[in-house]
């Protein structure tokens, strides 16, 4: 079932305006059905807009939202509209547009892997993943003559061994250090429940489903300076990890390891961790 929270209105907007939203939000504008960029929004540590925190978040404006708000977990919870766009981002991404670089293979991806999509009035988000890698984009105007938009894929660094319980893939947000927020990503089977601890008293709790995970807030208090975190917590119900919302992945408290003992995420500690495995 869909989750859907009321937001202000949308108002219109000029083009200059609209295309700078767009470029906040992928660091990159041009219309084009026919052509995708090769483009990261936020996977592993790579940064395609850095806010002052060093995450990994892209932006938009209040102004530009429209009354609605979807998170879809999986093709099955997916509205019309947002059909279309994952349809669009499966055309962009497929493996005869993918560009790699020197040894790296296309990321292959179908509608059944789709894991998390958000929607917000014309615009939207979706995010796909398999054992191979993910692809995501930003659709604007699905299956409309104004359609553009832009999208990334990119195989995965170490497979299914993620930094802990939780790997977060995708950060939106209103401001450029919080606001409202879209966070979508992969834990582990460790992993009974996820939630958002926005640091005042307030707090959002994640859809989980086979191993992907998705939230959305519509708390404009929530910010960066209030040291947001992502709590993940074992079927006991007993905290297992604490995390920082935006910080990026290099800059972790603990670094991780995979089973042969070399680091393959995070800075060097003294106190590296296990890399545990994507519970899909």
């Amino acid at each position: 079932m869909n989750d859907i929270l009321d937001l202000p209105a949308e108002r219109d907007l000029p083009p200059d305006a609209a295309h700078a939203m767009r470029a906040r939000l992928l660091g990159f504008v041009r219309p084009r059905p026919a052509r995708t960029p090769r483009l990261r929004i936020a996977v592993a540590g790579m940064a395609l807009l850095a806010a002052a925190s060093g995450a990994a978040v892209a932006g938009w404006d209040r102004s530009e939202r429209s009354t609605v708000q979807v998170l879809a977990m999986g093709a099955g919870e997916l509205s019309p509209t947002l059909r279309d766009a994952a349809q669009r981002c499966l055309q962009w991404n497929s493996p005869q547009r993918q560009t790699q670089a020197p040894g790296e293979r296309p990321v292959p991806v179908a509608l059944a892997d789709l894991a998390v999509a958000t929607e917000r009035g014309d615009r939207a988000l979706v995010l796909f993943m398999n054992d191979v890698g993910y692809a995501t984009c930003d659709v604007d105007g699905a299956g409309t003559p104004r359609e553009s938009g832009g999208g990334a894929t990119e195989p995965w660094p170490h497979g299914d061994l993620l930094p802990g319980p939780v790997q977060r893939l995708l950060l939106t947000s209103t401001e450029h250090d919080g606001g409202d927020v879209s966070v979508s990503g992969r834990v582990s089977s460790r992993v009974h429940r996820l939630v958002l601890d926005h640091g005042d008293g307030h707090t959002t709790t994640a859809r989980l489903s086979e191993g992907a995970f998705g939230l959305m807030t519509n708390d404009a208090r929530l910010k960066a300076g209030n040291d947001p975190e992502l709590v993940s917590y074992d079927a006991r119900g007993t905290e297992i990890d604490r995390r920082p919302l935006f910080q990026a992945e290099d800059q972790l408290e603990h670094c991780y390891a995979d089973p042969d003992g070399k680091r393959i995420y995070g800075k060097p500690t003294s106190d590296c961790r296990p890399a545990e495995t994507w519970g899909r």
